[in-house]
């Protein structure tokens, strides 16, 4: 009943101030076309341009996958001070805090904090480490105010973007150096996020250059522990970059940027090896560092035929975790070429070259053999779009073939039809192959988990480990139905071999760790399978010149196979996902600048890991008495005090604390 009330006052409160908004003269704010205002026009929805679905610029009608793009405007009215938190309002995405630091983030299943099966880059800079397959959110704490948008593709993305990219991308794209011209500072102080600053500077050198330098700090305080736990997973940290592009000619334009981070990530963490029967759990501070790189060279011949060639370097280490040191440094070597073949066809392909080298410094708990290790992907690509019937009919075809230093040779195809009956109606049907290759854990690791009667358990690699594959199935609707109403629907049939697995293997004595001991294996092995399938709804009401109303919806559903010589399905386990999810968001821009943003969520239960469903409300008011300064306030999860989003799995080092009620100030001032 107390939901019920909070939901209907937020609500009724945002239409009371719409129609006051209306009423009002001149009351549409005359400041509405600085930065943070620069989005497309409703009416241009389906027009707005992505990239990520064929690698260059389309419009989102055009595009035959399910594709949600997360705008600079939605990323300033939210409550977001962490790029995880933005995903919740993508139907599709399954987002749970684990703690002040970590996050359980994936697409369409299969979620956990190792999640394996997305994708994500910036800029095109894959920031998937090798090590798990998954992303430490960690260290990728962004200005949130340089990201130009968020596409997030659900589905296979195999044929363009390679390995990994099986149950989704995401792609973060940061602005242009051109459009940062000029000073920002903000800062901001709450009850979690207890302090919070950036600065950034932009400015043109000569007339074809353009560059800004950033540096942010930030601190959040620990989460609430669970019964028995204190809580202990504060995170701090301060990251600084660049960015110049120069545009040399109308042909020809480079970028260069890179950023330096460091901080520090608290945890309550489990000791799973000890003399005994029990663990025990002990505060630790995981300091993380990190270096990046980035050049790109575009080169334009005509409208219809370009050339890209990108280089990245990636350094990330991390101490203190479960590995006492662990070392990745990424280098990436990427081309592609689009041109247009005939009158109906145009052709996009491209190379990539991907080198690995990692080092690992052992503790008891967690060994890697060997130590170190050179990994390699080599690729190439063909994509064809071919106009069957113009603007009307598309089919597009193609593949991505890799050479990996774990199971040889990949094949990734895909095939994609569009149908355009009407303008502002878009009709797309998929069928992709995508797979996850294995990685450094898989293939090398050794994790002794836990003691039990005396014995050991120990989970072991094996260089015998398969690419976990998905056939995907998918079929999708999206319609400007009128100038202020965009619908947008999915739906998903996935198909899954070789899911991750441990089996028990035969049992051996050793004496380290103390005191002797009868080690029982347990080895990772692909004996999984099952299947996936699900819809996601989308849409979005202009209401009025004021007012907007998005609502998504999702349902999600797995079933596993029993595998019998398999003792469990490892990251793959029924029910770490809710199977409902919804959300409504409210924007209100009021007279005299001022703005109301509500959002309410729905996350059904995890059964597999005992987490109840829960309602989640943010609220957010803000005002802009001048295009150069902003204030906001706002309130996190207000419906209760605390509350679980993800639990312990099979193999956890950590503890994971409860998500609280919080609010958050901010100031922003351009000059």
């Amino acid at each position: 009943m107390r939901l019920l009330i909070i939901i209907c006052i937020s609500f009724l409160l945002s239409f009371c101030l719409s129609i006051t908004a209306i009423a009002a003269p001149e009351g549409k704010s005359p400041d509405l076309s600085f930065e943070e205002l620069e989005t497309m026009d409703f009416e241009a929805l389906m027009n707005i341009k992505i990239r990520s679905v064929s690698k260059k610029e389309e419009p989102l009608a055009d595009a035959a996958a399910a594709v949600y793009v997360i705008s600079q405007e939605d990323i300033r009215r939210s409550n977001a001070t962490a790029i995880p938190e933005l995903f919740r309002m993508v139907p599709g995405m399954q987002v749970a805090q684990i703690d002040s630091n970590k996050w359980a983030v994936t697409s369409r299943g299969s979620n956990s904090r190792f999640a394996n099966k997305l994708l994500v880059l910036i800029d095109g800079r894959s920031i998937y480490t090798a090590y798990f397959s998954g992303v430490f959110w960690d260290e990728h704490n962004l200005v949130l105010e340089d990201i130009e948008r968020i596409e997030v593709i659900r589905g296979p993305g195999g044929t363009l973007w390679g390995a990994n990219a099986v149950n989704g991308v995401i792609n973060i794209i940061t602005k242009h150096s051109s459009e940062t011209l000029g000073g920002l500072a903000s800062a901001g102080v709450g009850s979690e996020e207890q302090g919070t600053g950036t600065v950034r500077y932009g400015d043109k050198l000569g007339k074809d250059k353009t560059f800004r330098v950033y540096g942010k700090y930030f601190n959040r305080d620990d989460f609430a522990g669970k019964p028995g736990q204190p809580e202990a997973d504060s995170w701090d940290g301060q990251r600084g970059g660049f960015r110049m592009d120069w545009k040399k000619s109308e042909s020809n334009e480079f970028t260069f940027q890179g950023d330096y981070y460091n901080g520090e990530s608290d945890e309550r963490a489990q000791d799973n090896v000890v003399s005994g029967s029990s663990t025990s759990s002990f505060n630790r501070t995981v300091k993380i560092d990190g270096v990046n790189f980035l050049t790109r060279w575009e080169h334009k011949n005509s409208n219809s035929s370009d050339m890209t060639t990108q280089f990245y370097f990636d350094h990330a280490s991390r101490r203190g975790a479960t590995t006492k040191r662990s070392i990745i440094d990424t280098y990436d070597l990427d081309f592609q070429h689009r041109f247009k073949l005939g009158e109906r066809q145009k052709i996009i392909w491209g190379a990539g070259q991907r080198f690995i080298v990692d080092s690992f410094e052992d503790s008891v708990p967690i060994q890697l053999n060997p130590r170190s290790r050179l990994n390699y992907i080599t690729s190439v690509f063909i994509q064809d779009n071919l106009q069957i019937l113009p603007n009307t009919l598309k089919l597009t075809v193609g593949s991505k073939f890799e050479l990996n230093n774990y199971t040889g040779v990949e094949v990734q195809p895909s095939a994609r039809v569009l149908w355009i009956p009407e303008k502002d109606h878009s009709i797309w049907a998929a069928v992709s192959r995508a797979v996850r290759i294995p990685t450094r854990a898989e293939d090398n690791i050794r994790i002794n988990s836990r003691f039990s009667g005396g014995n050991l358990i120990a989970l072991i690699g094996s260089d015998l480990v398969q690419s976990e594959e998905v056939l995907a199935f998918e079929v999708g609707y999206r319609t400007q139905a009128r100038k202020n109403i965009f619908f947008d629907v999915a739906l998903f049939y996935n198909f899954y071999d070789n899911l991750q697995t441990r089996e028990r293997g035969s049992a051996f004595v050793e004496n380290t760790p103390s005191p002797t001991h009868t080690v029982i294996p347990f080895i990772e092995n692909n004996e999984g399978s099952g299947k996936t399938y699900g819809v996601e709804l989308f849409g979005k009401w202009n209401v009025n010149g004021n007012w907007e109303l998005s609502s998504g919806f999702t349902y999600f559903k797995m079933d596993l196979d029993q595998v019998t010589t398999a003792t469990f399905v490892f990251e793959n386990a029924e029910g770490n996902d809710p199977e409902y999810q919804w959300n409504i968001k409210s924007h209100l821009t009021l007279p005299h600048n001022f703005e109301f943003d509500t959002t309410l969520y729905f996350v059904d239960s995890l059964d597999n890991i005992n987490v109840p469903s829960y309602t989640r409300l943010d609220l957010r008011f803000g005002w802009r008495p001048a295009s150069s300064f902003e204030l906001s306030i706002s309130g996190q999860n207000l419906l209760e005090r605390e509350h679980d989003e993800f639990g312990a799995e099979a193999v956890q080092f950590t503890s994971g604390t409860r998500v609280e009620r919080s609010v958050f100030a901010k100031a922003t001032v351009r000059f």
